[in-house]
């Protein structure tokens, strides 16, 4: 591996890109849900039977929550959620190396792959997904990962790349069910049998048998147990989520047609991959371009039939995309601009404009909101003159610099522009108070009760929160955690004292501590 000097360096851009961001955005409600999972999985030792809040968790397979549980094993901490990020962004790093070995086995081309790979690793959705630690990004990243070994099976006699297509077909599928088996599996089957043939398939049908039984065997071991462990609510659970996926966040057939917007600095080039009917002159990136193309419209097209959607479920699309748009930026890279049609000049011109919007904007976002750290505008001034400087030479550099300088300036702005939105316009904050997630690291000793709260609000504080109701028996002092800023019931408690504080950390919410002596 670390002779290979193309993958080196998308190891390092993809570090950048994934690591970047990891510590600007708050927890979700679904990131939430994997910490607070994570955390009792540590506190009560119980790594099979996972809890949420002291209930039951069936919803979703543990997998992600191992991986966040121990690190909180390792690290001893349990409420900064960058370093909680960490696993889910070192295993975006590894989908990079996976897109990078795929399309190398297909095509004997490094270059191809690299660019293949770098696209994926700067592409917008990609590295937002990538660094949030809820459940989205691990099934097809372990999915995609599955199919690179089932192809190098396909083409080989090693019995070890079976073995690993299966294991990471295990954890798919313990990542979060068979999501990604429909969302990648199948669409790739039916692209791999149109472009490669499908007797292929049917000549290996025996290895793709032992791949899908090394893969649920290896899955099957949870659900077993859980099954073993309270079958009547695991089944209910069950069927509520397949439930949920028919009547919850139903979105029009065409939701995903977003996918354009959301590659971020690559949406011309996705666009024209996309919307033009494309030859090469060597066969077999031709095949590659249609099995790619073909595999992101099925893609596309089952996720689309899915009632259920939401813009990260569109995951999947923005990686097996990144290898048609590899084909069509290697075959600028490799051909002559004089050669080049009006409409791919066209296409750079406009992709150039683009990268001075980003060079400018980035300059005057910094100078607006952040003139005491001024330097971090010095990388979009290289950016804004190594532009202009490409304008007066040769058009193929110029070529060049607009395909490789698409993908850095998304690095730019993951690395110096993402937290200064986030913070400084998007979530502003004017409230003075502390946020209630101090008490993560400032935990109350005595019990706290609430009868309005979130599962967010379980994170931030910490500690468990149980539920108050009429029939709730209570213990002589407790907190009580409340929305209302007038909360009192003398007939039952004695306030000693009231603390207050910003919900989050972002927000002007306001909620209320409640120190209480039962009567």
């Amino acid at each position: 591996m670390f002779k290979d000097k193309k993958l080196v360096t998308l190891m390092g851009l993809s570090f950048i890109s994934f690591f970047s961001t990891i510590w600007v955005r708050k927890a979700d409600l679904m990131e939430s849900r994997n910490f607070i999972t994570a955390r009792e999985i540590v506190f009560n030792n119980e790594w099979l039977v996972t809890t949420l809040n002291g209930q039951y968790r069936f919803e979703k397979p543990p997998l992600p929550t191992w991986f966040t549980a121990i690190v909180m094993k390792l690290t001893g901490n349990f409420s900064d959620e960058w370093i909680l990020r960490i696993p889910v962004a070192l295993c975006s790093i590894l989908l990079i190396f996976f897109i990078y070995r795929m399309v190398q086995e297909l095509s004997k081309d490094d270059n191809l792959a690299f660019m293949s790979a770098f696209i994926a690793s700067t592409t917008f959705m990609l590295t937002k997904v990538g660094a949030e630690n809820a459940w989205d990004a691990y099934p097809y990243i372990f999915m995609f990962g599955s199919i690179t070994y089932l192809i190098k099976s396909l083409r080989s006699e090693k019995k070890i790349y079976l073995f690993l297509a299966g294991v990471f077909l295990g954890a798919s599928l313990l990542s979060k069910g068979p999501v990604a088996l429909y969302g990648m599996l199948i669409p790739f089957l039916i692209s791999y049998g149109i472009t490669f043939g499908f007797k292929t398939l049917k000549s290996n049908r025996w290895k793709i048998a032992g791949y899908l039984a090394i893969g649920v065997g290896l899955a099957s071991v949870w659900p077993i147990a859980m099954l073993i462990e309270n079958k009547d609510l695991f089944l209910s659970v069950m069927m509520k989520e397949k439930d949920t996926w028919s009547s919850k966040h139903v979105r029009g057939f065409f939701f995903y047609l977003n996918y354009f917007l959301f590659m971020g600095g690559w949406i011309f080039f996705s666009v024209a991959t996309f919307l033009r009917k494309w030859s090469f002159k060597n066969e077999n990136k031709n095949k590659i371009f249609k099995f790619g193309f073909i595999w992101t419209v099925l893609t596309f097209l089952l996720l689309s039939f899915v009632k259920m959607k939401k813009e990260r479920y569109g995951f999947p699309i923005y990686i097996v995309s990144s290898i048609p748009i590899g084909v069509v930026l290697n075959y600028y890279l490799n051909t002559d601009w004089n050669i080049l049609k009006k409409f791919d000049k066209l296409l750079f011109r406009v992709q150039s404009w683009l990268l001075f919007v980003v060079a400018i904007g980035g300059i005057g976002l910094i100078f607006w909101k952040r003139f005491n750290m001024f330097y971090l505008a010095i990388p979009f001034i290289i950016l804004l003159f190594t532009l202009i400087k490409s304008y007066s030479e040769n058009k193929n550099i110029l070529k060049q610099r607009v395909i490789y300088l698409t993908g850095l300036s998304l690095i730019l702005v993951n690395s110096s522009l993402t937290w200064i939105i986030e913070k400084d316009i998007r979530n502003k904050k004017s409230v003075s108070l502390q946020s209630l997630e101090t008490l993560q690291k400032n935990k109350k000793s005595l019990g706290i009760y609430s009868s309005d709260f979130s599962i967010d609000d379980v994170w931030s504080v910490g500690q468990n929160i149980y539920p108050l109701t009429e029939k709730t028996e209570l213990p002589e002092e407790f907190f009580i955690l409340s929305k209302d800023s007038s909360f009192e019931n003398k007939d039952k408690y004695s306030i000693e004292y009231t603390e207050s504080y910003a919900r989050f950390s972002d927000s002007n919410d306001l909620i209320y501590l409640y120190k209480i002596i039962n009567k």
